[in-house]
C-alpha cells in the first residue's frame, strides 16, 4: 500500500506541467475588428478554421468594427490577457500615434501570415484609365479626385500617406472612410469614389471580372495576379522617385496581448504555424492575390517593429498622426 501511494504522488508530480499547461480549457474568441468581407476578417477565419481542430476547442469569430480597428482592439485589451481572446488585423502600428489608443504596438504579439500588397483601382467605366490619367488629376486638380480607403490608420489610408511623403501630389484627393477595406472597395464599384488605394485580396474578384481595373501595383515590380489577364504595372513605373518606399501593403494575421502567459503562446503559435502550411492556406494566396508568409512570433514582432518605426514616424512628420512615436518610444528608422 505504500508503495503505491508512492507511486501516485510520483505520478501525480510528474503530471503537474502537463496540467499546468492545459491551455487551452475552454472555447477562443477572436475578435475581427472590421466588418466581413476584408482582409483581416478573411484571413482571420482561414487560419482558425484550422486551429480549433489542432487545439481541440471552438474558436468563435466576433465581428467589432469602428474607430478603425480600434474598438475591437480595446475590447481584446480589456478581456483577460491569458490567450482566449484573438485579434484578426493587420500590423498594430498607428493607433497610439494617431490618438486612438494608449497602448503600443510592442504590447501587442504578432502572427504575420499573409503580405499583402496595396493596388490603386478604379472603376472600369472611370475617366481615369491609365495611372498617370489619375496622378494629373490629383497633381492639377486637389480637392477634386475622392479615394475610399477602411479609414485613418487603415492600410489603404497609410498606403496614401507614404506616398504623400515622396510626391506631395498624393496628399490632394478627397479621402472617404468606410467601415473596412472590402467596403471601400465597394463604394468604388458603385461611382461613390473614383479610386481606391485598398488591398489586393479586397478586390480581386473584381478585377478578374473586369468590373475593376488596377491602374497600379504598390509593388517594387509589376504585379501578376492569377486569373487577371494582364499584368498590373508597378507605381514606380509611372514615377521612379517612390520606389524607396515600397512595397506598400501589409501583413495580416493574428495578435494577442504580449503579456499572455507562456504555455498559451506556444500553443497558439505551434496551431498557427500548422494551419499556414495547409493546402487551404495555401490555394488562399493562389486565390486572393496574396504572399504566404507564416512567419513565426519572433520574425512577426520583428516585422511589426520596423514597420512601427518607419510608417509611424511618417505619418507623425506628415502631420497624419497627432502623437509623437517618441511617447510610445519608438524610434527613427
Amino acid at each position: 500500500m505504500k508503495k503505491l501511494l508512492v507511486f501516485l504522488l510520483v505520478a501525480s508530480m510528474l503530471a503537474a506541467p502537463a496540467l499546468a499547461a492545459g491551455y487551452p480549457e475552454k472555447g477562443i474568441t477572436l475578435i475581427v475588428p472590421w466588418n466581413a468581407g476584408g482582409s483581416s476578417d478573411l484571413i482571420g477565419r482561414l487560419l482558425v478554421a484550422d486551429m480549433e481542430q489542432t487545439m481541440g476547442v471552438r474558436i468563435s469569430v466576433v465581428n467589432t468594427p469602428g474607430a478603425t480597428g480600434t474598438i475591437g482592439m480595446n475590447d481584446a485589451f480589456l478581456a483577460p490577457h491569458d490567450g482566449y481572446t484573438l485579434i484578426a488585423n493587420a500590423t498594430p502600428y498607428g493607433h497610439g500615434v494617431q490618438g486612438m489608443a494608449d497602448w503600443a504596438p510592442y504590447d501587442w504579439d504578432f502572427f504575420a501570415a499573409y503580405y499583402v500588397p496595396g493596388i490603386i483601382a478604379v472603376n472600369k467605366d472611370s475617366e481615369y484609365k491609365t495611372f498617370d490619367d489619375l496622378y494629373q488629376a490629383l497633381k492639377n486638380n486637389p480637392d477634386t479626385v475622392t479615394g475610399g480607403t477602411a479609414g485613418v490608420g487603415s492600410t489603404g489610408y497609410v498606403n496614401m500617406e507614404v506616398l504623400k511623403s515622396v510626391d506631395p501630389a498624393f496628399g490632394n484627393y478627397k479621402s472617404i472612410s468606410y467601415t473596412g477595406g472590402a467596403a471601400a472597395v465597394t463604394a468604388t464599384l458603385a461611382g461613390e469614389v473614383d479610386f481606391t488605394p485598398q488591398l489586393s485580396n479586397e478586390m480581386i474578384d473584381l478585377l478578374r471580372s473586369g468590373d475593376l481595373v488596377a491602374l497600379a501595383a504598390l509593388t517594387a515590380e509589376d504585379l501578376t495576379l492569377e486569373g487577371l489577364d494582364y499584368t498590373i504595372p508597378s507605381i514606380k513605373t509611372f514615377l521612379p522617385e517612390v520606389e524607396s518606399v515600397l512595397p506598400l501593403g501589409d501583413a495580416f494575421g493574428l495578435m494577442f496581448p504580449s503579456d499572455v502567459p507562456q504555455e498559451a503562446k506556444d500553443a497558439l503559435e505551434a496551431a498557427y504555424l500548422k494551419a499556414t502550411e495547409t493546402d487551404a492556406a495555401k490555394a488562399f494566396a493562389n486565390e486572393k492575390g496574396v504572399i504566404l508568409q507564416g512567419l513565426n512570433l519572433e520574425e512577426s514582432n520583428a516585422l511589426r517593429d520596423a514597420t512601427t518605426s518607419r510608417v509611424t514616424w511618417i505619418l507623425y512628420d506628415n502631420g497624419a498622426a497627432p502623437v509623437s512615436p517618441e511617447q510610445f518610444n519608438i524610434p527613427r528608422p
